[in-house]
């Protein structure tokens, strides 16, 4: 029994460790690090990759997003959405505040393709927008014409890039002055992946005075201003921090009043409050977000998934030495527990004859023979579509990568 319950508790640290090996925004490049076209696959000519290089290049360029496209030689242990993910995050892509762009990548050994968009590219590049790319490309892709693919991929892009609204979504406005310019840029990173997933506006903002105004009235004033492309009408939470006064309010707008009470509205001020009163402002917004990102995540679960059980989904984030830590501990601890298990298993054979499993003169058979009786045949049609698989919601279904980054983004077999 304490051999079992060990080999269990070992298993779950297993289980548990890679969820705990997740990277600090912070440690994050925040300036590109591979070029626009990686083809590790070598399925493009020197000359194909020098052009579709130099297309890449130039839209991203003119369009200020990322578009690129990745071709690695192998996915390893992950899918191609955390692939694509992870290379995306890793290697600083994308522009702007926000790290906007959108990268293809395509992998010959599991014939797998996925889309990865970040920043304000997951509004620009959403469901409906992504479907019409993939149908364009996939059918170069099946037929291995690889270059028309990653051209196509490219030119239908730029044609997207052409006609999106450029105004920026609010999600920090640091009037009363609490936070370094680089803090106001993590403090938009991550204010801005909980609100892409949650699929409501996480905002946070800060005044020196308001001046005489109410909080509803100041927010609905910047709202209503047309600076941003969200209006006063949009889903969103907004702690507006007042440092003259030394008061915090949590105001909410749009569907979002339905997933606050009072006491969850309290408890965010509260927990801004703290943090600063501490002189943390980083941790308020840290804090704020994570807190108000569980807070709908429970609503939407409990009303949209009935029955279901509430886990929280906001992304851990821990150092890069504490990642690498949580791995070694669990490639230790899984060799312990295959040792372990190995050494309890026996050696059983199987029979292909029922007397092998009767005891001896147990029974006596008079008469024995095979008789057909019926079947029963079940035909499911073969899929024939692209096997695109999306996440669900806007922007291409907004989810986290292993950085606490959100993405959107598509994926399928070619």
């Amino acid at each position: 029994m304490m051999k079992k319950t060990i080999a269990i508790l070992l298993s779950l640290l297993v289980l548990l460790a890679p969820v705990l090996a997740f990277a600090d925004i912070s440690d994050l490049p925040t300036e590109r690090q591979q070029p626009l076209l990686v083809d590790e696959g070598d399925i493009l000519t020197d000359s194909e990759e020098a052009l579709l290089l130099a297309e890449l290049e130039r839209i991203s360029a003119e369009q200020k997003c990322d578009v690129a496209v990745l071709i690695p030689r192998s996915l390893g242990y992950k899918t191609a959405t955390e692939y694509a993910d992870d290379f995306y995050d890793q290697n600083g892509f994308g522009q702007g505040e926000l790290h906007d762009g959108i990268l293809l990548l395509v992998c010959m050994e599991e014939r797998d393709w996925a889309t990865s968009t970040a920043g304000a590219a997951q509004d620009w590049f959403d469901d409906y927008t992504l479907n019409g790319i993939e149908d364009a490309f996939l059918p170069y892709l099946s037929n291995g014409q690889y270059y028309d693919a990653f051209s196509t991929f490219a030119s239908r892009c730029e044609t997207v890039l052409k006609g999106v609204d450029r105004r920026e979504v609010l999600y920090l406005s640091d009037l009363g002055g609490f936070l370094t310019p680089d803090q106001a840029a993590l403090a938009v990173r991550t204010l801005e992946s909980h609100s892409h997933v949650a699929s409501c506006d996480i905002v946070f903002m800060t005044v020196q005075s308001l001046d005489g105004k109410t909080a509803e009235k100041y927010i609905d004033d910047v709202y209503g201003s047309g600076a941003y492309r969200h209006d006063r009408y949009s889903d969103r939470v907004v702690m507006l921090v007042d440092r003259a006064a030394s008061i915090c309010y949590a105001i909410t707008g749009g569907s979002a009043a339905q997933y606050f009470t009072e006491d969850d509205l309290n408890s965010l001020q509260q927990t801004v409050a703290n943090s600063l009163s501490a002189g943390d402002p980083m941790q308020a917004v840290n804090a704020f977000a994570a807190e108000a990102y569980q807070k709908i995540d429970a609503y939407q679960r409990e009303h949209f998934n009935p029955g279901g059980n509430y886990t929280p989904r906001t992304p851990q984030v821990l150092s890069g030495g504490r990642a690498f830590f949580s791995l070694l501990i669990g490639g230790v601890v899984g060799l312990i527990v295959a040792f372990s298990l190995k050494k309890q298993l026996k050696s059983v054979y199987s029979k292909t004859a029922a007397s092998g499993y009767m005891r001896k003169n147990s029974m006596q058979l008079t008469e024995q023979q095979d008789l057909y009786l019926y079947a029963n045949v079940t035909k499911t049609p073969r899929q024939t579509d692209s096997g695109r698989s999306g996440h669900g919601g806007g922007g291409g279904g907004s989810h986290f990568s292993s950085s606490g980054i959100s993405h959107g983004g598509h994926s399928g077999k070619f």
